[in-house]
């Protein structure tokens, strides 16, 4: 009975140090982050316009997901029955010219690389699903904060990770709430934010960073799970105007924002078939021009609304029932984006046209380090530190004795 008393001390001790370690893993990372100073934020101004859409080839739209899940880590993810052949076989089969695989901490490599294979997965292993999808990355970043994270957290892992990315978007923001609107207004160094997702539609905070000046262009993607579910796969989608899939052409025309995201509409009953089938009929814009300070757009098709939204997310025009529409920008406007719901509800949200004073439009970066308060939070920390391991090596010392 001794001997048995014995193990069972002996095995808590080993998970209670194992639950240490890891516990001392997750908070490592709360004592290196910095400090820094959010800037004020301007809104978009000038007399030229940005606009994505400048050189569109209506001829050359091409249908693209970056966002999905597929069996990895022994499948203990979710996401594991999923086989990465099917998911690749499913979205060739829905008509996709391009499909990525993202899955959670681990880049994936496919066994023959086609052309086109952009290593991606998706960043984030922290309570609120503060998760970033990254596009291009050479290696995985392990860098989080496990429990809570400030406005210092996020930027900080933001910037970590932008150094591997070719384009880096930060995910689903409206979901569990893991970001709020009011943090795209301080937040800064990203590309995008994932606002057409399965699971939400982000809209709120992408406007809030637009409002604020920052020129970040949307995402939308299946983050699909179950290859098998319907409402999960062909879901959302990104619709690139580009002539090669190949990894430089895509991250090109990311980059430049020329393309739309799409939500499809819920229908009743709907198979894979019946998606695949819907998924050819979208509409898709022929022309979106600016003639001076004019928005000329045209669709292939007539669509049952056409909104244009500005400032602060109000709706500044609607048109309806029809295949062109027109905009002219205010003195007050700063910057418009289109929304478009067609005959199915459908709903398709275009990169937004902004003012600018320059040609190119370069988001600015909006954080920097705070030299006082990050050296007063590490000399605090470092104080802290030594005066814990004094108190745990007297009480050491007491317990030896």
């Amino acid at each position: 009975m001794k001997n048995i008393h014995k193990f069972v001390k002996i095995i808590l001790r080993f998970f209670v140090s194992i639950l240490g370690v890891i516990l001392l893993g997750l908070l490592i990372p709360y004592l290196l982050n910095p400090v820094y100073r959010f800037l004020p934020t301007e809104v978009f101004s000038g007399n030229l316009f940005y606009n994505p859409y400048s050189q569109i080839d209506s001829t050359l739209w091409k249908r693209c997901n970056f966002h999905a899940h597929c069996r990895a880590w022994g499948g203990i993810t979710d996401g594991g029955n999923s086989p990465q052949k099917n998911v690749l076989s499913a979205y060739k089969e829905m008509g996709y010219d391009y499909a990525g695989i993202s899955n959670y901490q681990k880049i994936n490599i496919l066994s023959n690389h086609p052309q086109g294979f952009i290593p991606s997965y998706e960043h984030g292993f922290n309570i609120k699903k503060r998760h970033h999808l990254v596009l291009g990355a050479d290696r995985v970043s392990w860098l989080d904060f496990f429990f809570w994270q400030n406005l210092n957290h996020k930027q900080f892992v933001i910037n970590n990770l932008q150094r591997d990315a070719d384009f880096l978007i930060i995910n689903h923001p409206q979901f569990e709430e893991s970001f709020l609107p009011s943090d795209f207004s301080s937040l800064s160094n990203y590309d995008a934010i994932e606002v057409l997702n399965h699971y939400r539609t982000s809209v709120s905070h992408w406007d809030s960073a637009l409002s604020s000046g920052y020129y970040t262009f949307l995402s939308a993607n299946d983050d699909m799970h179950d290859l098998y579910n319907v409402q999960e796969m062909g879901k959302c989608l990104t619709l690139i105007n580009t002539q090669s899939t190949d990894r430089q052409s895509i991250i090109s025309t990311l980059r430049k924002g020329t393309y739309l995201g799409i939500k499809m509409s819920e229908q009743e009953n709907e198979t894979f078939p019946m998606r695949t089938q819907r998924l050819k009929k979208l509409p898709y814009p022929l022309k979106i021009n600016m003639k001076g300070d004019t928005i000329e757009l045209q669709m292939n098709q007539i669509v049952n609304q056409i909104s244009f939204i500005g400032q602060n997310g109000i709706l500044k025009k609607e048109v309806t029932n029809s295949d062109t529409a027109i905009y002219i920008f205010s003195n007050k406007d700063t910057y418009i984006r289109i929304e478009i719901r067609d005959k199915e509800d459908n709903l398709l949200l275009f990169n937004p046209i902004a003012r600018t004073k320059t040609p190119v439009i370069i988001p600015p970066q909006r954080a920097e380090i705070n030299i006082f308060c990050t050296t007063v939070k590490y000399a605090v920390e470092t104080i802290l530190i030594l005066l814990l391991t004094m108190v745990l090596v007297r009480w050491r010392k007491k317990k030896i004795k």
